[in-house]
């Protein structure tokens, strides 16, 4: 079982190096303690067992932590600093037609949250952006 349980683990960590996501690593650590299991002389039943046992283990409550801190692929930007920020409409917005809302010194395409009439003038709050436009609310006076 040794070959096995050896095969196991590097085929499992070639797969994972040439992906870009985490998806084999948990069957090389089942393999790995599997194969400490062989070489300690644990019966086949059992090195079967505990391959299952740690692979489901660590993919079930590893692999969340591990992609909640590993996340490389997220690109940073600061353009989510406007959520919250009011603006001035520039151009009317309407429920058919973007309209037009300056925040921070840049002027951006947007829409309305309830798709109620902004008029131009009239001031807004900024509460998601949905690709390159703005979605607001009208802010009550």
């Amino acid at each position: 079982m040794i070959p096995i349980w050896l095969g196991i683990t590097i085929v499992a960590a070639i797969i994972e190096i040439l992906t870009t996501d985490l998806v084999s690593i948990w069957f090389a650590a089942g393999g790995i303690v599997s194969l400490i299991a062989c070489l300690l002389g644990a019966s086949q039943t059992i090195q079967i067992v505990l391959f299952a046992i740690v692979s489901i283990f660590t993919i079930i409550i590893v692999r969340p932590i591990a992609k909640k801190y590993l996340r490389t692929n997220i690109e940073k930007t600061n353009v989510d600093r406007v959520i919250g920020k009011h603006g001035l409409v520039t151009k009317t917005i309407t429920a058919d037609n973007k309209g037009e809302v300056k925040v921070m010194s840049t002027s951006w395409p947007a829409t309305s949250l309830d798709n109620a009439v902004i008029s131009e003038g009239d001031y807004c709050e900024i509460v998601a952006i949905e690709g390159v436009h703005l979605v607001v609310k009208k802010i009550e006076e």
